[in-house]
């Protein structure tokens, strides 16, 4: 269809809005309208479409018929976007051509718009008016942010080398809409600082991070982290760190050499990145001739002889640095005596286990011989006890038939009508018997009851038998006997008090010791008479 036959159609088009607009305003003074629904403020990522709400709730009898939308600028001119018409369909205008497109073209009050791919310069504001019949036309404002990503980047610093001072390690640069944040991670120590620039459209950040170069820090991750509002999650960069160092220099494998000894080597121990090329030699004197290089070793291709001792050398070098170490062979004329560790270990293991049973042997010895002495010497005890309390028995018995008879004189000579005078020993001596006779009761019970304790004691397994016990109680029986023959040695002072008393309850009558008279008078002698 050509454009000249366009024009005419367009140009009648908007004769019909202008005068059904007007027609609108007039009938606006009379009719109150709904209200339009739009977001406020609409955020977008660059490169993503974004929606543009424009909502109009109508009122009783009132229609919409059309959605008018544009973009306000700086001089004052609206930018069009789109009409879209309830019985025409949507205009999309030549700038937005392809980019903006009807959400809901069913919906007449539903006037939403999707633009698409959005870019920085859909920034702004944006209007969303709504023709409705015969209330008039209605507008709503949306702002548009347009979020920009940044797509940061890291470039490593120049090479790290162990020992000198500090130097750039990486550099980490983001550049988006709002400024995005920028942080390290790593387990590496060295510090960082940050610089920011700001665009028209945008602003960019660059950190960097510098390290003092230690071999530790070799193969370590250092890591640039962005986070930015219109990322779903923060953005790595991971950077590994490579530091170029040499390591001292040792050499190995030269134990027990010796004439005839087949497929010697050495190895030179060195660490290094690079890794380090090595060289050998020999002091004074030139390689054996069937020596051969693998890698660090040197191999030495025939057996052993005495030409081969002396002083090697190993040289180490990379891009860094270079070292060098020396050992100094000695070759023995015969091969050492080998050592068999096995057959050791089993001979230890042996001797220490013979050792233990020995000493196991002679813990039980000595405890059993200790065990059989503490119950030679309890049964010792119990029966110097038992002893002791026999003879203690012996003369509480002999002291009993003595004190019999000394009372039976007494009797005899007081019925003979001696003096009044000599009336008052065998008195005395009558009650110290009688006194006597109590204690010779109370020794001869004390005797059974050591007696029975020593029997109990004697019943009890030598085994079941404690030190501590048996202590306690041969110091019992030793404590009971030695006081009872302390009462018997000390009677007759004992027995002073009780013989006054007695004689208070006597008096003398024609050399005759008479009861005094109470309400009890009856008293018995020794020989159980009734006086």
């Amino acid at each position: 269809m050509s454009s000249g036959f366009l024009d005419p159609l367009l140009r009648h088009w908007r004769l019909w809005l202008s005068v059904r607009t007007l027609l609108l305003l007039l009938s606006s003074t009379e009719c109150s309208g709904g209200i339009v629904n739009t977001d406020k403020t609409v955020t977008a990522v660059l490169g993503l479409d974004v929606t543009l709400t424009c909502y109009y709730e109508a009122q009783d009898r009132e229609k919409v018929t059309q959605v008018v939308w544009s973009k306000k600028v700086l001089n004052g001119q609206d930018i069009q976007i789109a009409i879209l018409n309830t019985e025409f369909g949507a205009h999309i205008y030549p700038a937005y051509k392809d980019r903006v497109k009807e959400k809901a073209p069913l919906q007449s009050e539903d006037g939403t718009i999707i633009l698409k791919n959005a870019v920085q310069a859909d920034e702004g504001v944006y209007q969303c008016r709504v023709n409705t019949f015969p209330a008039g036309n209605f507008e709503g404002d949306i702002k548009l942010n347009v979020l920009v990503p940044p797509l940061p980047t890291l470039n490593p610093g120049p090479s790290l080398v162990e020992g000198e001072g500090q130097t750039l390690a990486a550099s980490c640069t983001a550049e988006g809409n709002p400024v995005p944040s920028m942080t390290w991670e790593t387990e590496v120590t060295g510090t960082n600082t940050t610089r920011t620039f700001t665009h028209s459209r945008s602003a960019s950040v660059t950190s960097d991070f510098y390290v003092v170069p230690a071999r530790s820090m070799n193969g370590k991750p250092l890591t640039c982290v962005v986070s930015h509002p219109g990322f779903q999650e923060e953005k790595k960069i991971i950077h590994v760190l490579r530091v170029k160092y040499l390591a001292d220099v040792s050499i190995a494998g030269h134990e027990d050499w010796f004439v005839g000894k087949e497929e010697a080597s050495l190895e030179c121990l060195c660490d290094g990145n690079p890794a380090p090329v090595y060289k050998w030699s020999k002091v004074n004197v030139t390689l054996p001739k069937d020596v051969k290089f693998e890698g660090n070793r040197l191999i030495f291709g025939s057996p052993l002889s005495l030409e081969d001792a002396g002083v090697y050398i190993c040289h180490a070098a990379n891009d860094v640095n270079s070292r060098r170490a020396r050992i100094s062979i000695a070759i023995s004329v015969s091969e050492p005596r080998k050592v068999d560790v096995v057959s050791i270990s089993l001979v230890s293991v042996a001797v220490v286990t013979a050792i233990l049973l020995v000493l196991l042997v002679i813990i039980v010895v000595l405890v059993n011989r200790h065990h059989k002495r503490k119950t030679k010497r309890l049964s010792e005890k119990i029966e110097e006890l038992s002893t002791l309390s026999r003879q203690t028995s012996r003369r509480r018995l002999n002291s009993t038939t003595a004190s019999t008879d000394t009372r039976m004189q007494l009797e005899e000579s007081i019925r003979g009508g001696h003096h009044p005078d000599s009336l008052r020993d065998p008195s005395i001596s009558s009650m110290m018997g009688e006194e006597a006779d109590r204690r010779s009761y109370s020794t001869l019970t004390t005797v059974r009851e050591t007696e029975t304790q020593t029997e109990l004691l004697s019943t009890v397994p030598d085994e079941e038998v404690k030190e501590e016990s048996d202590e306690e109680q041969e110091e019992d029986l030793e404590e009971k006997v030695l006081e009872q023959s302390e009462r018997d040695s000390s009677g007759v002072m004992e027995n002073q008090p009780f013989i006054k008393q007695g004689m208070t309850h006597f008096y003398q009558e024609n050399g005759t010791l008479r009861a005094k008279p109470s309400t009890n008078g009856i008293y018995i002698n020794g020989r159980g008479h009734l006086v």
